[in-house]
């Protein structure tokens, strides 16, 4: 069941806000642009140095993983510096390596979020001048380097190796956010290349290798961006270790609520242990980290599974054909591996005509190398339709069976590639009308007393009709205005409002929850983060599978203004119009004209179809205005969420805020 937020009355008098008066420079909510190091160790304490900006007097780093934080004491005036503080974090030994989450609060509110590796290599920092291979930092293995790149620069690093060990090499650049396109070249005592490494297939644009040294001696590693460019986005973090070179678990996947057993694949796989993973029945995010370990060893590799929608079936072999296929029911999602070049594995399943499912593979983002080619066959091994992964997305499509009988699903490798790592899942779902939601942003922050908004975006499979949005998990003091994406509307924007006695400097966790009653199915959708990720991650090829589900909110000082409608709702006849109040409070000062707009734009999706807004601005020393809605006699019938903005400009100040959200019934005439 939905969580009930209890009504929110605007009770603040001006008077109130007028105490407010400083709020023009009021502190910014806080940012994080580098952590040292870029990783924290599981079962240990590892002190952070976070620098960005509003940093001061922050009191909470949140994580996406188990942990406990704390501002180091031992740090002189620690917290009282804008760009810069240091933080404790301590995680328990059974948190799992991998690509994490942080974020930071503070009296401005809360920072956007913050990759961070768990890693259980120790760590060290790049001496910075080591750009030439007489210069190259001495390390000692197994180790990890954090490090930025400069422009058109060189980082060198050397170590000792004996005859017959073996090193894997990697560098986590692009998997965290980094602009550094990675580049590694290994060089043997004599300065010779032996191996390198640029675009490592499945690691998103980063750079791994594995090496058995034939002769002992000194070896030095290059690292560069490939393109020669660099700069403070540049980072990186370098692990040199015995960790095992496995891309993903096998299978690519685990179903929810119960607990599976997985294995490594990769060229070193046969040495790992395998691992137990126990999927919480309520888990929401798309995937999770686990770590390999060879046997015995002191690192782990990173590796992700991904969170099933059903009950797996997987290949038997040989399936190398039709008449050698894995029998399948549709609605389990199919489990393989590609594993030699030019392979093909083959599903039978059995369909009554008419079916229609989705058909939709699990690779490259949770970083499996492959892009699968999927094909539907029928009963004589014709083929009925076929679908390529190209570019950056994993192949998906819906396909409606044109009679009862058996038919085939034949999964290959695009690129004709093969090996033990290349490992798929192909989820079958059956068709039904349904929505899926994406959110414009996943950090929100609010003004005390006020609104902010964030755009959710609908993705409709077959149903046009109403969707109920509300975001989940707010404390009291925060309310998620009721919001309807109307029918046919693409978009809808929810607002949130708080209250002057909400608690700042904490990360408040969220959730974005679309509902509709479908025929006879309640339909549920939680928003996808995912875009707005990679967007703030140097267009990130695939955001972080264990992260695209969280959103957060923090609390901010008091703004300048605020603009609220004086009924949260109305009725709009068909053919007629009608009037909203919006009532305006200021602080001491802010006088001047408050402009309002649709948001978005009315031909963008602010308004329904055939419905106009006359939009007045809220003249200078007044605190009201009407707008007037109308709609046609073509306006749909239904009920629709309009938001609005409002910016006042006062002196060298601009102020923008958000409105909460007014709820419009389109009605026909009275007959």
């Amino acid at each position: 069941m939905p969580r009930r937020a209890r009504p929110f009355a605007f009770v603040l008098s001006l008077a109130v806000l007028s105490s407010a008066a400083t709020v023009a420079t009021a502190q910014a909510p806080p940012t994080i642009s580098t952590t040292q190091p870029q990783a924290v160790a599981p079962g240990g304490s590892t002190k952070v140095v976070l620098r960005g900006g509003s940093l001061t007097d922050a009191s909470q780093v949140w994580t996406s993983f188990a942990a406990t934080t704390s501002l180091a004491a031992d740090v002189p005036n620690n917290g009282k510096d804008a760009g810069s503080s240091t933080w404790q974090f301590d995680v328990p030994a059974e948190v799992p390596v991998g690509v994490h989450g942080i974020r930071i609060a503070g009296p401005g509110g809360v920072s956007g979020l913050k990759l961070l590796l768990v890693d259980d290599l120790p760590s060290v920092a790049s001496v910075g001048n080591n750009t030439t291979p007489e210069a190259a930092q001495d390390l000692t293995l197994p180790v990890a380097v954090d490090g930025t790149v400069a422009s058109l620069s060189y980082q060198f690093f050397r170590f000792d190796a004996k005859a017959g060990e073996a090193v894997s090499i990697e560098v986590v650049a692009r998997r965290l956010g980094s602009a550094l396109d990675p580049f590694i070249r290994l060089l043997n005592p004599q300065g010779r290349e032996v191996e390198w490494s640029d675009d490592e297939p499945g690691l998103r644009g980063d750079a791994r290798l594995h090496h058995t040294f034939e002769a002992g001696g000194k070896y030095t590693l290059e690292l560069r961006d490939i393109r020669y460019q660099g700069g403070g986005g540049h980072f990186y973090r370098l692990r040199i270790g015995d960790f095992p070179i496995v891309s993903v678990p096998y299978p690519l996947g685990a179903a929810r609520g119960k607990e599976s057993a997985v294995t490594f694949v990769g060229p070193d796989a046969v040495a790992v242990a395998p691992a137990l993973v126990t999927l919480a029945a309520d888990e929401l995010e798309e995937a999770v980290d686990v770590g390999a370990k060879i046997i015995n060893g002191r690192s782990s590799a990173l590796a992700l599974l991904h969170v099933a929608q059903a009950e797996a079936t997987a290949e038997v072999e040989p399936n190398d054909s039709k008449e050698q296929a894995t029998a399948a029911p549709l609605g389990h999602t199919l489990s393989g591996r590609i594993d030699q070049p030019g392979d093909a594995d083959f599903f039978k399943v059995a369909a009554t005509k008419g079916q229609k499912f989705t058909f939709r593979a699990i690779t490259r983002r949770v970083g499996a190398p492959t892009s699968v080619f999927v094909r539907i066959l029928n009963a004589d091994g014709g083929q009925l339709t076929a679908k390529e992964d190209f570019g950056v997305g994993d192949a998906s499509f819906d396909y409606a069976f044109p009679a009862d009988g058996e038919f085939f699903v034949a999964v290959e490798e695009l690129h004709r590639r093969g090996g033990g790592q290349f490992g798929y899942l192909i989820e079958t779902e059956s068709a039904s009308a349904g929505f899926d939601l994406s959110v414009s942003d996943n950090t929100i922050n609010i003004g005390a007393g006020s609104t902010s908004a964030v755009t959710v975006n609908v993705e409709r499979r077959g149903y046009n009709g109403e969707i109920q949005v509300v975001a989940e998990g707010l404390p009291d003091g925060i309310v998620s205005q009721p919001t309807v994406v109307g029918p046919g509307m693409k978009s809808v924007v929810l607002t949130l409002t708080s209250t002057t006695a909400t608690p700042q400097s904490q990360v408040i966790p969220i959730r974005v929850v679309g509902r509709a009653k479908i025929g006879e199915q309640d339909v549920v959708a939680t928003a996808s983060t995912e875009d707005a990720m990679k967007a703030g991650f140097n267009a990130l090829p695939w955001a972080p599978q264990n992260l695209t589900r969280k959103i957060a909110v923090g609390i901010g000082p008091q703004p300048q203004i605020r603009v609220r409608p004086e009924i949260p709702s109305v009725t709009l006849v068909k053919g007629q119009s009608a009037t909203v109040k919006l009532l305006s409070e200021r602080v001491d000062g802010f006088n001047e004209v408050i402009t309002l707009a649709v948001t978005p734009e009315a031909n963008k999706g602010g308004l329904p179809g055939n419905v106009t807004a006359e939009v007045k601005p809220i003249p200078k020393d007044q605190n009201s205005i009407e707008i007037t809605l109308k709609a046609t006699d073509k306006a749909p019938v239904g009920t629709f969420t309009v938001a609005l903005t409002a910016t006042i400009k006062q002196d060298k100040t601009t102020v923008t805020q958000s409105v909460p959200g007014i709820s419009l019934t389109i009605q026909d005439p009275p007959k």
